[in-house]
């Protein structure tokens, strides 16, 4: 979920039009921006000879509007994991045949106890966790006694007023930030009640006034140094981390609880030959192409068997140093109907406008 937009669409821009791809040549991929290595493009045109046609999207919201509305011409597509059941609901996904034999099982077995629904209908892509990056000597310098492990240093809203000066954004993804905001009050992630989802928006109401802005396009920010402290996706928390030889910046899982989240491949409901989208899946998820992808959008590749395929001896550290305690609090993000997304969305822009 990183976006890495110049040299992206530098490289991209050449095959990201028309978004309809003729079959007997071309292949359309609908996904994230920055979301796939430049180089696993020009080897599936190498390999298959046939063109990749990238089409790219910047929120959530905006591929299940598009996917949902069908008539896209996309062969396959990468959507986040909250979305899966809505778009199968409204019968824009079809079933292909899985081949999991080189998944994570954790993965495999988390995303369908969450989403038993989607099982048939998505495979795993890329994955990572929702969590806070911060710049140490920013934060230390305003709040000596920081709770530098804890949703607190945001959710406090006296916390979030010291830090306002030096920059504070907040991701874009109500779906995420409420069971962030219910994890720190010690409820249930994935509470319905509605005492606890009034008591969660009261906390991202609070800390609302010191909030710079509501982003999905923190990966600037935080290789720039723009911010101190941003609740945001780890693929552009780490950014800075993977990418720089020296930072200030940390970023965590906070200790209340964070959520694991995955994207995932489906094929939209008028793709034309699954045949040609089971040929690009299948190129994809290849151990050293996902592994360059991966590491391109600081992400985490769904296959285990990808960790020998990468060059870059830092990358692997993170995954495997997540103790088992912090492991413990993980939990995916389970699917709301379109109705509770809807109620969802009303109150999170109210927040975000100040009322």
């Amino acid at each position: 979920m990183t976006i890495k937009m110049a040299a992206f669409l530098f490289t991209a821009a050449a095959i990201a039009l028309p978004a309809v791809a003729d079959s007997e040549s071309e292949v359309c991929l609908y996904n994230w921006s920055g979301y796939i290595d430049p180089a696993v493009i020009e080897k599936f045109h190498a390999a298959t000879g046939k063109k990749l046609i990238l089409d790219f999207y910047e929120e959530a919201d905006e591929a299940e509007a598009r996917l949902t509305a069908q008539g896209t011409g996309y062969d396959l597509a990468v959507v986040p994991s909250e979305i899966v059941n809505r778009l199968i609901e409204a019968e824009a996904l079809q079933k292909f045949d899985l081949d999991t034999a080189g998944t994570d099982r954790q993965l495999l077995d988390i995303l369908f106890t969450a989403l038993p629904q989607a099982e048939g209908y998505a495979l795993p892509y890329l994955w990572g966790t929702t969590g806070l990056v911060y710049d140490l000597d920013a934060v230390i310098d305003r709040l000596p006694d920081a709770p530098l492990d804890s949703w607190a240093l945001l959710f406090d809203p006296a916390n979030a007023k010291e830090l306002a000066d030096c920059g504070i954004t907040v991701v874009d993804s109500v779906e995420e930030m409420v069971p962030a905001a219910l994890s720190y009050l010690g409820l249930d992630p994935h509470s319905r009640s509605p005492e606890d989802l009034d008591a969660a928006f009261d906390v991202l109401a609070a800390i609302a006034p010191y909030v710079r802005s509501f982003d999905t396009a923190q990966y600037d920010d935080v290789l720039g140094g723009n911010i101190c402290l941003a609740a945001t996706w780890s693929t552009d928390g780490q950014a800075a981390f993977l990418e720089k030889d020296s930072t200030p910046y940390r970023y965590i899982v906070p200790k209340e609880g964070a959520n694991l989240w995955a994207d995932l491949f489906v094929v939209p409901n008028d793709a034309g030959n699954m045949v040609v989208s089971m040929q690009l899946l299948d190129f994809i998820l290849q151990p050293e192409m996902i592994a360059s992808s991966a590491a391109y959008s600081n992400a985490f590749a769904s296959l285990p068997s990808s960790r020998s395929e990468l060059d870059e001896p830092d990358f692997n550290l993170w995954p495997p140093g997540l103790s088992q305690s912090i492991r413990e609090t993980l939990y995916f993000v389970k699917p709301r109907n379109g109705n509770e997304k809807r109620l969802l969305d009303r109150r999170w822009r109210m927040i975000q406008i100040g009322l």
